[in-house]
């Protein structure tokens, strides 16, 4: 029986992981090959990346990036450049020899044995000189979340993370800080997104140790976290047509390097109990029912794959969790529950939940929607919210590629490159024409089409001349493109800016604004709640949720029904004959002139739900 890194992380989620897996896959008591597990590894980079893409474009269309699929196999050329870039930052860096590829199968791999059981790992990135052995695990995520990390000494606050030389180290406190030890727990907690890298390498170090113990090596062995530079900058500079991300203009690399030996160690005793705990499992577990808990990682791009089991009998919609942005409720002692304890003590459905809890006046009204059956319509709210609306409503929608490594000069890891956009125009309420009075710019290759993208853009929206609206679907995503790119086309920055300046939220007449309608002379409770809710939306204001509720309009049939498909597409260009590419690009253009047309829709249904 053999059991890697990802299996290790996955079956010490709860006691009941492993159990199931055997069950279910027979994969702990199989005979599989060093070919089956490397599959397995890089299906695990698949995930991975997959992962880091939700983390580190949390301004985007979440629905967007709900549905995974597997053709985001189409993504992997750029985790494994990652992986490249970040070897090549080794070499210039560390002395001596390196092992590394994109290939697992050309990886370094360490195993031991212990119980009848083998536990092995593959090391990104390894490296040895005469004096000692660094081991360097490569994440495509970036570094932002460390470096945000701080701790306070009375009203000072410092980096929980010091850059010496090349390297991050963990910062020291002198024993003066009242928090840094509640900061330094975010990095020993599995399941924080900060705690998972450095939980990751942890089970790398505790199976590089066994390896060495069996095998009687003693050698100083230093464990690194290689991740990108959310800092840098990518200047443009190419060699043979590839690009080279040398030093930026302020001095940035573009990987950062994390020393995490200390960090790793502090969390030796925890993974030995993890073993010793996984093996009783296996030998002796049972598939019977555990606490849920933040294992389960309720999150679409995270969740155990074994949810369907174990929180059967929790409704997929209207669940006591699925209140409007909850995070927990207080019963009338004080006790906090959050979703998992909510489902552990058997409340399970939204009115499950004791109206006492119940603080918020969404969730109040939340709550009487679903008890009574009846869909809340402030009518004022929405009437106002849409005169306040000014003609022409330049419906737009950005489609873009967040890669991790820069593709184009003035990009950062995981920039949200446009390759796409649609615009309607909606000259007067409700005269707009899904064809006549649409727009589409679709890039026709991977090359840099941003120039002709901008050109187009603001000729098709000349709002300093006519005035109006620009309209969005979270409008704070295709703001933070259109500065992006008023700062890369300073030739175009007055007229980009001027639609940014002009960007209005359709969630603002659905779901609130309080800012907005403050100004406009409403006070008290209509300024806390929602303008709409109907109990299908199961606490949601996402395009997918209110889409149905005014209008009859799908994406089923659709070749392209969602952005992961858009952006796959897209990236897949170069793997397509000219055939494929161009029924692929009649796809792109359908798909996202859908996206703004559905917002002329929703307008279109709000002005009829008032009328």
């Amino acid at each position: 029986m053999a059991i890697t890194k990802t299996d290790f992380i996955n079956y010490t989620r709860c006691k009941r992981y492993a159990s199931l897996e055997e069950i279910h896959k027979d994969k702990l008591t199989s005979d599989m090959t060093m070919e089956e597990y490397l599959k397995e590894e890089e299906r695990a980079e698949f995930k991975e990346l997959v992962n880091s893409m939700f983390e580190e474009t949390e301004d985007g269309d979440i629905d967007k990036l709900e549905k995974i699929d597997i053709q985001l196999n189409a993504m992997m050329p750029y985790y494994k450049e990652v992986e490249l870039t970040a070897g090549k930052e080794v070499e210039r860096i560390f002395k001596g020899e390196s092992v590394y590829s994109a290939d697992t199968y050309r990886q370094e791999s360490f195993d031991f044995s212990l119980n009848g059981i083998k536990y092995l790992c593959f090391v990104d990135i390894y490296n040895e000189s005469n004096d000692e052995i660094n081991i360097i695990e490569v994440k495509a995520t970036t570094s932002r979340k460390y470096k945000i990390l701080d701790y306070s000494i009375e009203k000072d606050k410092f980096p929980l993370f010091v850059k010496k030389g090349e390297f991050y180290y963990l910062a020291e406190d002198g024993g003066l800080s009242k928090n840094y030890a509640q900061k330094v727990s975010k990095l020993l907690d599995r399941f924080s997104d900060e705690g998972k890298y450095i939980f990751d390498i942890a089970v790398q170090r505790y199976f590089i140790e066994g390896y060495m113990k069996e095998n009687n090596i003693n050698k100083k062995v230093n464990y690194y976290l290689a991740v990108l530079n959310n800092e840098y900058e990518y200047d443009g500079y190419t060699v043979n047509g590839k690009r080279e991300f040398r030093p930026d203009m302020f001095g940035n690399t573009i990987i950062d390097f994390y020393d995490v030996s200390d960090l790793t160690l502090m969390y030796q005793n925890t993974i030995d109990i993890y073993r010793q705990n996984l093996e009783k499992y296996i030998f002796e577990g049972s598939s019977e029912p555990c606490k849920l808990s933040r294992a389960c990682a309720l999150k679409k791009n995270t969740e155990c794959k074994f949810k369907p089991i174990c929180f059967k009998g929790v409704p997929e919609k209207n669940a006591s969790y699925n209140y409007k942005r909850f995070v927990s409720f207080k019963d009338l002692n004080g006790t906090k529950y959050d979703k998992y304890d909510l489902i552990n003590e058997g409340y399970l459905k939204l009115d499950d939940v004791p109206v006492e809890w119940l603080s918020s006046q969404n969730h109040i009204l939340q709550r009487d929607c679903y008890d009574n059956n009846y869909v809340y319509v402030n009518k004022e709210k929405i009437k106002a919210g849409l005169s306040s609306l000014k003609y022409p409503i330049y419906h737009l929608d950005f489609e873009t590629l967040p890669c991790p490594i820069p593709r184009f000069k003035g990009e950062h890891p995981y920039y949200q490159s446009p390759f796409e956009f649609s615009l309607h125009i909606e000259r007067e309420p409700g005269v707009c024409d899904k064809e006549k009075d649409n727009y589409v710019f679709l890039a026709k290759t991977l090359d840099d089409e941003r120039a002709d993208m901008v050109r187009d853009l603001v000729t098709k929206i000349p709002i300093l001349e006519t005035g109006g609206s620009m309209l969005a679907q979270n409008v704070t995503f295709e703001k933070g493109r259109l500065k992006e790119l008023a700062n890369m086309f300073p030739e175009y920055k007055k007229e980009l800016l001027a639609i940014r300046e002009a960007g209005r939220d359709l969630l603002e007449i659905i779901d609130n604004n309080k800012e907005l309608y403050k100004s406009m002379g409403f006070e008290g409770k209509d300024l806390e709640t929602m303008n709409y809710y109907n109990s299908l939306q199961s606490g949601s204001f996402s395009i997918k949720k209110t889409l149905p509720l005014f209008t009859n309009l799908s994406y089923k049939d659709l070749e392209v029904q969602n952005g992961v498909q858009a952006l796959v597409e897209y990236a897949n260009y170069n793997n397509m004959t000219d055939e494929e590419r161009y029924r692929k690009q009649t796809a792109l253009v359908e798909y996202c002139k859908q996206d703004t047309w559905a917002m002329v829709e929703i307008l279109r249904g709000l002005r009829k739900l008032v009328s």
